[in-house]
């Protein structure tokens, strides 16, 4: 079931690891709100295989995905050589096909993680002060649980949202489709004003191809910045000795995510010493 989903991502993350200097991107968190505040979000994944074989030439699946972020405490620790403010960020992520009880997700079940951020690192550019992209969520310590596994520390000084937790990626040079745009919420009795931004990132190799477009609506008015966001990953392949023209698609993952509530009095899931 959504095994099948982590698998495509996660193979599209492998290929691009090879040779790519910042693969994977931070794109869920642009900016920080009070202590004890969250944001819930609901869409759904569709993966697009394509094969000849098939009576359509391809066949989809769709799951229902569930994100939420929060935060959940704050904290003085020592980062980048000086004693800072940070905050502790709970990002949590399910998907599944959805019931009467909720989100069915198998044996892969929810996945979170609890990490503690400088905020000085938390901006809404593709670059800091210092020019230096923002690809990965630096974190001093961090936490995660997989499914109904044991809570484990983290040992990067990173957090990566792409691909297992997000598809939206650190865009280097996003568009502005509109300054001005509004997206309602999941139930429709809220619209936020927003500004409506896309951007693509493609990576290339011999035989292989991958491209992510992603459009993402950021509010001032939204904990954490992001209202809604669509992004779908292509994946095409050629024979190494074949022409570029040659690409040809063999399967795709699009998320579709929106604001389903804003939280006010947000508390950790993943409770640790």
């Amino acid at each position: 079931m959504c095994c099948r989903i982590c698998s495509f991502v996660l193979t599209t993350a492998g290929m691009w690891l090879v040779g790519i200097t910042s693969c994977c991107a931070q794109g869920l968190i642009f900016s920080l709100p009070e202590d004890r505040t969250g944001v819930e979000y609901e869409g759904t994944v569709t993966q697009e295989t394509v094969r000849p074989e098939l009576e359509a030439g391809r066949e989809a699946l769709t799951w229902t995905r569930e994100l939420s972020i929060k935060s959940v405490g704050r904290e003085d620790a020592e980062f980048s050589g000086k004693v800072q403010s940070c905050r502790w960020i709970e990002i949590r992520v399910v998907t599944g096909t959805k019931g009467v009880s909720g989100i069915d997700a198998g044996p892969v079940g929810a996945r979170i993680y609890k990490v503690l951020v400088p905020e000085s690192k938390v901006i809404d550019t593709a670059v800091d002060a210092d020019t230096i992209p923002t690809s990965v969520l630096p974190i001093v310590k961090g936490y995660r649980r997989l499914g109904e596994e044991q809570i484990e520390p983290l040992h990067s000084r990173g957090l990566v949202v792409y691909p297992t937790l997000c598809l939206l990626e650190n865009y280097k040079s996003p568009s502005l489709v509109s300054g001005s745009a509004s997206i309602e919420n999941v139930s429709g009795n809220e619209t936020y004003e927003c500004r409506h931004l896309k951007g693509r990132n493609v990576r290339e190799r011999t035989e292989s191809r991958s491209t992510n477009d992603g459009e993402f609506w950021l509010s001032e008015d939204v904990p954490f910045g992001l209202a809604g966001w669509s992004v779908t990953v292509t994946r095409e392949s050629k024979g190494s000795a074949e022409d570029r023209a040659r690409f040809r698609q063999i399967g795709s993952v699009t998320s579709e995510m929106r604001l389903r509530r804003i939280v006010r009095t947000a508390e950790s899931e993943l409770i640790t010493d």
